[in-house]
């Protein structure tokens, strides 16, 4: 298992770096680093390997835009549940004797 270091978000060191790690590319968007290594293996998201296949994963400035633009979601707008429908008004009982 990872270290627990290896699994939590953290703050970049130096936000005009050319690359981030994936625990300061988390913590830029606000996601888990879980979330961003099931972008990178499941969806194909750009990056860069040291050493291979089994390497530091590094990203990239410009790919850490692409991310953010991937991930953007839109607010959706806000449904207020449908009313249920209004029975008749019974009539009192003196008005139908009558």
């Amino acid at each position: 298992m990872a270290s627990k270091a290896y699994t939590l978000p953290s703050e970049p060191k130096d936000l005009n770096a050319p690359y981030f790690s994936l625990q300061e590319v988390a913590f830029l968007l606000k996601v888990s680093v879980k979330t961003v290594r099931r972008r990178i293996n499941e969806d194909g998201y750009p990056h860069s390997r040291s050493n291979g296949d089994s390497g530091t994963i590094r990203v990239s400035r410009e790919d850490l835009d692409y991310y953010y633009q991937a991930g953007r979601v839109h607010p959706t707008p806000i449904r207020r549940p449908r009313r249920a429908k209004r029975q008749p008004a019974s009539k009192p009982q003196a008005a139908l004797a009558a």
